[in-house]
């Protein structure tokens, strides 16, 4: 299952045995000799889901999209502890390792946000800067679910610890489904024609949802305490998320444990904030590298 006409022209397809031994298929757009741009996709996306990322990027950067482990051209192990966070970690820095570079501009959204979170407090020098787009990191979730609207906002991820019965729901009528979870659920539908949903529309018929077990893993353990992140870190949130409550782009839950933060809110847009505001992330984006890149010759010229 190979999404490459879903992509802009030029992009190129790779897949790469890493070294847990895990095979994972990436795309990726751009000069050789430019500045990695890891982009993470969430649930229950694909790397396609970075399309417009690809295509707006990649003439000053190597924009990387990968299918997370359980999605897609990459491999999706059987049982729930295959996908604990550790193990999600572990994929992106040896992903890091197998495209040749030693740091990249990490970008996570959802799921992908949760591990960039994790990748940045645990193996920040392998990073240039940390871009999230609508995830808070798993540690300020579950506190959060002692507020009444998130717990409410959030059932989903209790319905999802059933045995089976979720992936009956996802599967009896995909066409259906991805429509609602797209189309459907965004503020902006505008991107989720059918012809753009056809990657996730198969991927539920031929491989069902392998990424459920994200969260099934997540809660079978308490995250970790919250570590500090001292590269530049830059959260990009669509304010009509339905699934995500404004209070979590809040810089006071961030500024204490982040060296250098900052936000920028995008009110036309909801949690698919990549694709239902693809020019203004991308412009936010282009920002956060070129500082931090001018930043960093600062240092080294200091040095």
């Amino acid at each position: 299952m190979d999404d490459l006409a879903f992509f802009p022209p030029e992009t190129q397809t790779f897949v790469g045995c890493l070294f847990s031994g895990l095979r994972m298929r990436w795309y990726e757009r751009g000069p050789q000799d430019a500045p990695v741009v890891l982009c993470l996709h969430g649930f229950p996306e694909l790397a396609v889901s970075w399309r417009e990322q690809l295509a707006g990027l990649s003439d000053r950067y190597r924009v990387i999209a990968p299918d997370m482990r359980g999605y897609g051209g990459t491999d999706a192990p059987p049982r729930v502890r295959d996908y604990d966070m550790d193990l999600l970690v572990r994929d992106v820095v040896e992903l890091i390792d197998a495209v040749g570079v030693d740091k990249v501009h990490l970008v996570g959204h959802d799921w992908g946000g949760a591990v960039a979170w994790a990748v940045a407090q645990h193996h920040g020098e392998r990073l240039h800067s940390l871009s999230v787009l609508n995830c808070p990191p798993a540690q300020l979730l579950v506190k959060e679910f002692r507020r009444l609207e998130q717990l409410r906002r959030s059932w989903y991820m209790f319905f999802f610890q059933l045995p089976f019965l979720p992936e009956r729901v996802f599967t009896r009528d995909p066409e259906a489904k991805v429509r609602e979870l797209f189309h459907d659920a965004a503020y902006n539908p505008e991107p989720f024609t059918t012809e753009r949903m056809r990657p996730y529309v198969r991927q539920l018929r031929e491989r069902g949802l392998p990424g459920l077990n994200y969260y099934r893993a997540a809660l079978r353990r308490l995250p970790r305490p919250l570590a500090s992140i001292e590269v530049p870190t830059r959260l990009i949130w669509g304010l009509q998320d339905h699934a995500l409550g404004p209070w979590f782009a809040e810089p006071e839950r961030y500024t204490s444990w982040i060296r250098d933060f900052d936000r920028v809110l995008i009110d036309a847009a909801g949690h698919w904030v990549n694709q239902e505001a693809a020019a203004q992330v991308n412009a936010a984006l282009r920002e956060h590298f070129e500082r931090v890149t001018g930043v960093e010759d600062d240092e080294a010229g200091a040095a």
